[in-house]
């Protein structure tokens, strides 16, 4: 893998259409996954939990060299993931609805966050539940302007492992004079160092809807590539999500 943060966007329905056997993914967890997966009381949800897992191994393997089998996922202090076997790597990831997004970075901390667009009722509201400076970002009257300030927000959190309760404050956004997205400004964290973000609005495969994605890094402009992935098939050659037509990308 190249210098930079990678991330893999994958439509789970479109890999579940495409023969993806749910035994198959089940074989690839861990025993302490397989033990999560039997304890949700919805069928739908173990499914989806187990789906979800399963191509975050596969991305972690295609990228460490190693069978899904055998990446090792621990629960760091603050309960995002970490790779005890490769400290130098880091990886985050997040589903919605039928959106995955599992980002990867060497060397500097990564979050990333996923959200369908859909209506959201009192915007501001929901945003000022955790971030008090919601105020200072303007009206939220289309919904790209909402989910681009929530997807840095829980990216940022993530990249912290400060988590919303904790972590949110700490988190500077703003948003450029005329512009429909908000971006991010920094992280107040105590060490001084920068942090980058980005949002992209993009077409989920195969999907009508369209997703909003964020991911920040600690370090100043860190490159980030996205790719697509239609699981079960071999991992991509350089294929990039489509991004949404005059949407552009926030700074």
């Amino acid at each position: 893998m190249r210098a930079g943060a990678e991330g893999w966007l994958i439509a789970l329905h479109d890999t579940a259409e495409r023969g993806w056997d749910d035994e198959d993914c089940r074989a690839v967890l861990s025993p302490e996954e397989a033990r999560r997966a039997d304890r949700f009381r919805r069928p739908a949800s173990a499914v989806a939990y187990v789906r979800v897992r399963s191509a975050v191994r596969r991305v972690l393997a295609h990228v460490l060299g190693e069978s899904p089998a055998e990446v090792r996922i621990a629960v760091a202090p603050g309960g995002g993931p970490v790779l005890p076997e490769h400290p130098d790597w880091y990886v985050s990831w997040s589903a919605s609805k039928d959106a995955l997004l599992v980002g990867v970075c060497r060397g500097a901390p990564i979050g990333v966050d996923v959200e369908v667009i859909r209506p959201v009722e009192s915007p501001a509201q929901v945003l000022r539940t955790f971030y008090p400076s919601a105020f200072a970002l303007g009206e939220f009257h289309e919904p790209e302007t909402f989910f681009s300030a929530w997807t840095l927000l829980e990216a940022a959190v993530k990249a912290t492992g400060r988590g919303l309760a904790r972590g949110a404050r700490e988190v500077q956004l703003y948003r450029p004079p005329g512009a429909r997205r908000c971006a991010l400004a920094g992280v107040r964290d105590g060490a001084g160092v920068p942090w980058s973000g980005r949002t992209e609005r993009f077409a989920l495969p195969r999907s009508s809807d369209e997703v909003m994605t964020a991911v920040v890094t600690r370090g100043a402009a860190v490159p980030v590539r996205l790719h697509t992935w239609r699981l079960p098939d071999a991992p991509p050659s350089g294929d990039a999500p489509r991004p949404v037509s005059g949407t552009g990308v926030a700074p």
